[in-house]
């Protein structure tokens, strides 16, 4: 019965801590993904303002839950000079199991993409 009760106080833990590093990753998996498919959603376009349109639509597809409560845009740069299309996301995350100071944490991910809309 020791041996048990000592093997939960070490493994419950280290189970818990697995699971946050799991949502982690999945997470800014999920962000990074986001701002790659804003950024081919807008380099498609031939104007800034349907560019914009387009990445924040790439974005509807993403519901809002109790771990992850927000997506946006960050940033947005459609070209002028330059022919590539920067975005940059905001990706906030909610801890499942979290630790004292560390209850919410932001993820930002920036992708840059070759315009080819036509001009």
């Amino acid at each position: 019965m020791i041996e048990a009760v000592s093997a939960a106080m070490i493994i419950i833990p280290v189970t818990l801590v697995l699971l946050d590093l799991l949502v982690l990753v999945i997470a800014n998996s999920m962000n990074d993904s986001a701002a790659k498919n804003a950024a081919r959603a807008a380099a498609n376009q031939s104007d800034a303002a349907s560019a914009f349109n387009a990445a924040n639509k790439s974005l509807e597809s993403f519901k809002p839950s109790s771990i992850i409560p927000e997506l946006k845009i960050q940033t947005f740069n459609y070209p002028n000079a330059q022919d590539i299309v920067t975005c940059k996301t905001r990706m906030k995350v909610v801890l499942p199991v979290p630790f004292p100071g560390y209850h919410q944490l932001t993820f930002e991910a920036q992708a840059a993409e070759p315009v080819v809309g036509t001009k």
